[in-house]
């Protein structure tokens, strides 16, 4: 066979391959996350708002458990076992269109002509222009109310908005899961949901592009497309499942102060564990850590500091 004739069969090949539905699949590795970042490219292909998921996150923990994502056409198929509850583990699997989350996405993230960021936590306004801030950030998941301290911010009830196709969907799942167990309870309805987000590793995302900033929130489909998730977007995650279980009354998330800097928690009334609570409401709040495997039983006391309330019902 002459080499022009194995050239073009081995190109034949080669296109054959790339325009089919063949999946591809993207498991992650501690040490080569950028796989995982093919996943999350193909769901965000269609976004308005551009993004850099090839940041390397920074503070990165694996639990034992991740996401494994497989692109099959225009979707993407994400598989992940995690422990539900006393130990029972659960296989979850969803498919995701990239046309939907791409409309998700593009309802988050800030111009970047209203602040820019000092570094990985910091964030300044650009402008005093008040008429700019108010019409710039006062959309698609910012609120902008004041030049003071605080004064800007996420809209996690935004977040938590656009996001319930998906939170609703692993919801159902998890009272399923708990139903063939036979444990479906109040307390097991919310560990069951804190368990699939504390064992999402953990990494701080930092998606900024030259047009848009994010404040280094994942939202819920990014945080599973992307396999790691930080304080902020496990616990909008958390919130955005449990409000689909439980009363969205009984749930808050809560900016606050630990040893290490800022952080954000959440907050569920109606439980009695040791730990730490807070009275909103003229409810006690259980103060729960999202970010690892700490089960409720397990949380820490008077740990959390200048505690401010960010209600979601």
């Amino acid at each position: 066979m002459s080499e022009p004739t194995i050239y073009i069969i081995i190109l034949s090949i080669s296109v054959f391959i790339l325009n089919s539905n063949i999946s591809l699949a993207l498991k992650k590795d501690e040490n080569n996350i950028d796989n995982t970042m093919m996943v999350v490219e193909h769901l965000a292909q269609y976004a308005s708002k551009k993004k850099n998921y090839r940041f390397t996150p920074q503070n990165y923990q694996n639990h034992g458990y991740k996401i494994v994502g497989k692109i099959v056409g225009n979707d993407a198929y994400l598989d992940y076992t995690f422990p539900l509850i006393f130990n029972n583990e659960s296989n979850f699997t969803i498919k995701l269109n990239a046309y939907n989350v791409s409309s998700v996405i593009s309802q988050f993230g800030c111009d970047m002509s209203c602040f820019e960021t000092t570094n990985i936590d910091g964030f300044v306004l650009k402008t005093d222009d008040l008429k700019h801030l108010n019409e710039k950030m006062n959309q698609d998941g910012f609120y902008f109310h004041s030049l003071e301290k605080d004064g800007f911010g996420i809209n996690y009830k935004h977040v938590i908005k656009i996001s319930t196709d998906l939170t609703a969907q692993i919801a159902s799942f998890l009272l399923n899961e708990l139903n063939k167990l036979n444990k479906d309870t109040y307390e097991n309805r919310i560990q069951a949901a804190l368990n699939f987000v504390q064992f999402i590793p953990y990494g701080v995302p930092h998606f900024d592009s030259q047009t848009h900033s994010y404040m280094g929130l994942a939202t819920p489909h990014e945080s599973l497309a992307i396999s790691y998730s930080d304080c902020d977007s496990k616990s909008t995650l958390f919130a955005g499942i449990l409000h689909h279980l439980i009363a969205p009354e009984n749930i808050i998330l809560v900016s606050c102060i630990i040893e290490e800097g800022a952080h954000m928690i959440a907050g569920v009334t109606g439980l009695n564990y040791p730990g730490q609570y807070y009275n909103y409401n003229n409810k006690e709040f259980l103060l729960i850590e999202t970010t690892a495997p700490i089960p409720l039983e397990s949380q820490p006391s008077n740990k959390f500091k200048e505690i401010n309330i960010i209600p979601i019902s």
